[in-house]
């Protein structure tokens, strides 16, 4: 993962946008309006989370263990709330539109595709965690993350 190019990039969008995670989850809502009732009717706190979420991941690239641990403790968070592995690709495909959006002529190819491989490995780990789901046709079965590549458990 190209770790300089990801925190440029959060930056020019965090700078031109403090509430881009408010805005990312609007566009999710409105593109996938079956996830809305995953969350509470006051969206801030959930969209502040993932902000921090989004920075702590960044700033422990460089820490496999950390990276497994803490995405596959929220990973489990997630099973447990319902989502769903399909969903995962229509949070990358969401939180990266939207930052190219807030970007507009600054945000590059380079940068979209830095987030595409970055949501989908941190998908990856997360989905790891997730129980085994007993209509698998065993540990070798793949899942797809629609819209952003695969996972193999």
């Amino acid at each position: 993962m190209d770790q300089p190019l990801l925190e440029r990039s959060l930056a020019l969008v965090a700078d031109a946008d403090p509430d881009f995670t408010v805005h990312f989850y609007e566009r999710l809502f409105t593109e996938h309006p079956s996830v809305r009732q995953l969350f509470g009717d006051e969206i801030r706190p959930q969209a502040t989370m993932l902000q921090r979420a989004i920075v702590s991941v960044l700033e422990h690239l460089d820490d496999p263990e950390w990276l497994r641990t803490s995405l596959g403790s929220l990973g489990r968070v997630h099973a447990s709330l319902g989502v769903t592995p399909q969903m995962y690709g229509w949070v990358a495909t969401s939180l990266v539109d939207t930052m190219a959006d807030i970007g507009g002529e600054k945000w590059t190819d380079d940068m979209s595709t830095a987030w595409k491989d970055a949501l989908t490995a941190v998908a990856a780990m997360m989905l790891d965690a997730y129980p085994a789901d007993p209509s698998d046709d065993g540990p070798d079965s793949e899942r797809s993350l629609s819209g952003s590549g695969r996972h193999r458990r």
